[in-house]
């Protein structure tokens, strides 16, 4: 595998951390997933890479994780609407766990109450369908959709 880019363009690898999460220290990798995939709309080629991986993080739980699934839809709008294009060694990889993911979000979104956790679904499904801009939307607080509206 060529060398994984993080948000920030540094040297990154985030199997290791997605494996630290499955071995049960989920709040401190997703944290550190999120600095190092994810900043401020920027994405990098290892937030790509990571996306087959958290998928297998999502069918193998026994519980949802609003982190993943909002992760999945955070660099799903990068490559949308931000326009960022996945690296062509892992676009196969990329698109197979896109078309994975809708039907594991369609059951957990059945007994989901949690606001984060139904807002990352929402969005997953959203931007599964192809509906980027709501997806985006479904990610926003209800606070923030209320002043869209206002």
């Amino acid at each position: 595998m060529t060398e994984l880019l993080d948000a920030y363009g540094e040297p990154f690898d985030p199997r290791p951390v997605i494996a630290r999460w499955r071995l049960g220290e989920q709040e401190v990798a997703a944290q550190e997933l999120w600095v190092r995939l994810y900043h401020q709309g920027d994405v990098g080629s290892a937030s790509f890479a990571a996306i087959p991986d958290l998928v297998e993080l999502i069918a193998t739980s026994s519980k949802p994780d609003w982190n993943a699934y909002a992760m999945l839809a955070s660099v799903e709008e990068a490559r949308t609407i931000g326009g960022v294009l996945v690296p062509s060694s892992l676009a196969d990889a990329y698109s197979a766990a896109w078309a994975k993911v809708q039907s594991f979000a369609l059951q957990h979104l059945a007994d989901a109450a949690d606001d984060e956790l139904v807002r990352s679904l929402l969005a997953v499904i959203a931007h599964a369908k192809g509906q980027h801009s709501l997806a985006a939307i479904a990610l926003c607080t209800e606070d923030e959709r209320s002043e869209m509206l206002n």
